[in-house]
């Protein structure tokens, strides 16, 4: 029998191929995303195979200066260790400085967490390595001669304000001339940020430290010690046995496998790889799509059997055996079909590997596990076996004489009346669901109740719940989809069957079997609804988090760094998309009186005419006064010692001040005012905006650049132009509404596109059950057709009458799936996005109008095979086919 309908089950082997192929590429994507996730968290072990790591109750770290690296380092069985500790330290060389380079300790290769790129690492207390990047900033190369001292951030209990005379007393005691042995290079990690990491000796670090009076309670904590154990069995327990013998208190020693288990563990929840449980989500749904059609190729395959299974019943084969006839067949598809998936995945991995691709930073390589292979192979063939077996019930409940007549397969009245009431049951309950949890979560919006956490659980709980009543509408409708989806597509099919004799037999055909079509309508549904949902909440939430941004964020683009002045100013203002760009005092303040007392604020001071054209806010006449002062009312609403009208008493001063007696200068100076809200800057500081007359003798050397753009140009090449007019200053920082809109439209345009692609898979799945659907509508109707062509139709109208058939199919679930996806985008962007006051429903017509396009042109495509199937017997041998 699979012999005679070989032709038949190529569509549903097809589908269990490309579903077992997807899963198994997910399970292998898993695997290398695991593995580099590992490479990623323990980097800074270099290859140690044992650390000696802080536990998360430990209270007391131990200091640098009291751990006895040296008596570990002797004990037989240690071949090298590298205590991590992190040091801040500035160079400088040939009239250049890099300040704020992160320096750690060196050790032999196998422990190093960097790369070097020439040259050695140091074995004297007078060398250095330096990273690429400081290099070339400072213009030097091997063998030339760096200043290295302490950064003054390293000073105990210091911060960013400190004053000048313990940054004079640091930088005193703390610089050392060093040699250059070598460059180094990052590959991955925290070390990126800066640039890469300075490598010093222990020896070194020790010298710097107690040249800054940094020893005893004041030395800096050892986060881990990484090491490299050699020997194994009795050998190496003794070496482990001497090792925990020097772990201090609130410390562990494991190996290198359990340490990353315990920081995947940390990072991810309990191990889990959310990216593989997110790809794997897209992969059952795959699987259920391809179900679908595997289960309309048995029922229409049983149907084309009717007539063989009822023989072997007459000659004495019982309903068991009969049904083990057909489960044998699915399980030898699902078997064959299974394991071409899972080598093509093999395959395509290790054809990756050896290109060596890149997904983002991730390396692409074959690293096979028991799971990755056995889980979609089991999948594969449950899902055949599950298909195919509601086939069999349909070919055991016939009786052999009635089996021998040619009829059509016809579902029982009273299982469609049974099959509707739930569909509806379902679909009534979910909407309940749906209304009952939009209304609380508007209703907890409205009262705005002071418990943060308690209001975040509750619109997490509603938020479930509007999943689940959006879950139940969607089942209820696929349950009951052999009933309206026929209904649909006949009310579709009128004005199309008035065109011509093709498409009047096209929408008839599908009349015939509305059992078949509704299975084919399902599979296309399932993945057309989903990609809408998808399209149409990534629009929503869009215009909904850009229309917050804007009344959040007052200014376009705020750039701030060191250096930044009227030249960089006029730069920017010829740049194509900038309306207005302006440079900005910043002032550090405290609050004497008026507020949270000697709380801190940053002032910024700008003309107040300039202050109202880069700005996007409603300043009043309150800013004309003398004294105002402008607060966002984000810090007000923060900060309950700040209303509207209140006086402050502020001592100002600039931040990068270095002589004492200028800072005691600046802080007699007080500046009183009223509060007038703006909209966000930061949405973290407290920060205050008032006229620069106010602060007239206040000079300051720390400015920031506001820039107002014209919003006629693309963002990322007006970031970029910019980034380009103040490209000297390496440490420039961008914010502001702009970058924030662009930042949220990357994440949800690259979340959107995987998503797309993956439900894609499921997309193409359901257009081989079109195919698959056609395929079967011709080798049924074989007579029919040579009737047709014997009164005269052409194999042309043949053909056109299949494409009308698909592209009826598509369209119909095509629209429907648009509808329902709209309504579910729309659900699930107000459930998320209510909190941020209203929600912009918004339609992705641009989405929708390439969607069903490429829907009619694929099912176009689906039918062609079919059509040659239709056209390629003559009408005389079909009609003379039993």
């Amino acid at each position: 029998m699979m012999k005679r309908d070989a032709r038949m089950m190529m569509p549903a082997g097809l589908a269990i191929v490309i579903g077992t192929l997807f899963m198994c590429l997910t399970l292998l994507l898993g695997n290398v995303a695991n593995a580099f996730m590992r490479r990623e968290i323990s980097l800074d072990a270099g290859q140690a195979n044992y650390a000696v790591t802080a536990r998360r109750d430990q209270d007391k770290p131990v200091l640098f200066d009291q751990f006895d690296s040296k008596g570990l380092s002797e004990l037989q069985g240690v071949r090298g260790l590298r205590p991590d500790v992190n040091l801040l330290v500035d160079t400088e060389a040939n009239g250049q400085s890099s300040k704020g380079i992160l320096a750690i300790v060196g050790a032999r290769q196998e422990l190093m967490p960097i790369d070097l790129d020439r040259g050695q690492w140091p074995d004297s207390g007078d060398q250095v390595v330096l990273p690429h990047s400081v290099a070339d900033k400072l213009q030097v190369g091997l063998g030339d001669t760096v200043r290295l001292e302490l950064s003054p951030l390293m000073l105990p209990g210091s911060d960013h304000a400190q004053d000048a005379s313990s940054t004079e007393r640091l930088v005193d005691q703390g610089t050392v001339d060093l040699t250059i042995s070598g460059i180094s290079k990052s590959h991955g990690g925290k070390y990126d940020d800066f640039g890469g990491a300075a490598v010093l000796t222990d020896s070194l670090i020790d010298r710097l430290l107690s040249m800054a009076g940094m020893v005893g309670p004041e030395s800096p904590p050892v986060e881990n010690v990484y090491l490299q154990v050699g020997g194994q069995g009795k050998e190496l327990q003794n070496t482990l046995r001497g090792i925990s013998r020097y772990v201090p208190d609130g410390y562990r020693l494991e190996d290198r496998r359990a340490m990353e288990d315990r920081l995947l563990s940390e990072q991810t929840g309990n191990g889990v790889n959310i990216m593989t449980v997110f790809l794997m989500t897209f992969g059952l749904l795959t699987m259920v799509v391809a179900a679908l059609v595997i289960a309309n190729t048995f029922q229409i395959m049983v149907a084309r059997q009717r007539r063989y299974l009822a023989l072997l019943r007459v000659i004495g084969a019982d309903r068991r055996q009969i049904r083990v006839g057909v489960l044998q067949q699915a399980l030898l598809l699902g078997v064959i079909s299974s394991l071409i998936g899972i080598l093509l995945a093999m395959g395509l991995m290790g054809l990756a590997g050896c290109l060596g691709l890149h997904s983002g930073t991730m390396k692409l390589e074959l690293l096979l596990t028991p799971a990755a292979l056995l889980f979609p192979f089991v999948l594969g063939v449950l899902a055949t076996l599950v298909a195919a077996f509601g086939s069999t019930r349909t070919a055991i409940r016939v009786r052999p004489l009635e089996a021998l007549q040619p009829v059509d397969y016809q579902e029982q009245g009273r299982r469609r009346r049974t099959g509707r009431r739930i569909s509806i049951l379902l679909a009534v309950s979910g909407l309940v669901l749906v209304i009952w949890s939009s209304w609380r979560v508007t209703e907890l919006v409205r009262t705005n109740s002071s418990d943060t956490v308690q209001t975040s659980n509750q619109q997490e709980l509603l938020l479930g719940l509007a999943i689940l009543g959006v879950l139940l509408i969607f089942l209820g409708a696929l349950i009951g989809a052999r009933r309206w989806i026929p209904a649909f597509l006949r009310f579709l099919g009128r004005p199309v069957s008035r065109i011509g004799p093709s498409c009047r037999v096209g929408v008839a055909n599908i009349a015939r079997n509305p059992s078949r079509v509704a299975a084919t309508g399902v599979a296309l549904l399932i993945g057309v609804t989903l990609v809408s949902t998808l399209a149409t909440g990534a629009v929503t939430a869009k215009r909904t988090l850009f229309k917050d941004i804007d009344q959040r964020y007052s200014v376009d683009i705020e750039i701030s760094g060191q250096g930044l002045n009227k030249r960089n100013v006029r730069a920017i203002e010829r740049i194509e998309g900038v309306a207005d760009a302006e440079l900005v005092q910043r002032f550090n303040a405290k609050i004497e009186s008026g507020g949270p007392s000697q709380a801190s604020m940053t002032v910024y001071a700008l003309d107040t005419s300039r202050i109202r054209r880069v700005l996007h806010a409603d300043l009043g006449p309150g800013l004309q006064r003398s004294d105002a002062l402008l607060v966002s009312n984000r810090t007000i609403s923060k900060h309950s010692g700040y209303r509207d009208g209140s006086q402050l008493k502020l001592s100002i001063a600039d931040p990068q001040a270095d002589d004492e007696r200028e800072k005691e200068a600046d802080a007699r100076r007080t500046l009183t005012g009223f509060f007038a809200g703006f909209g966000g800057l930061d949405t973290s500081g407290v920060y205050a905006i008032t006229d620069s007359r106010n602060i007239a003798g206040i000079d300051t050397k720390t400015h920031e650049i506001w820039i107002r753009t014209q919003g006629d140009r693309d963002t990322a090449l007006l970031l970029d132009d910019i980034r380009q007019a103040v490209g000297e200053h390496d440490d420039m920082a961008m914010s502001g509404g702009l970058t924030q809109m662009r930042t949220w439209n990357e994440r949800i345009d690259s979340l959107l596109a995987i998503m797309v692609a993956l439900l894609g898979v499921a997309v193409i799945i359901a257009l081989i059950g079109v195919s698959n659907t056609l395929m079967m509508s011709v080798l049924e109707r074989r007579r029919e057709t040579a009737t047709l062509r014997a009164i005269g139709m052409s194999s042309v109208q043949v053909r056109r009458s299949l494409g009308v058939e698909a592209c009826m199919i598509a369209l119909g679930a095509g629209l429907a799936g648009i509808v329902l996806g709209t309504l579910f985008g729309w659900i699930g962007a107000y459930q998320v996005f209510v909190s941020l006051g209203s929600v912009t429903f918004t339609v992705p017509w641009s989405a929708f109008a390439l969607m069903l396009p490429v829907a009619l042109l694929a099912a176009v495509a689906a039918s062609v095979l079919p059509a040659r199937e239709a056209v390629k017997v003559s009408p005389i041998e079909a009609l003379s086919d039993d």
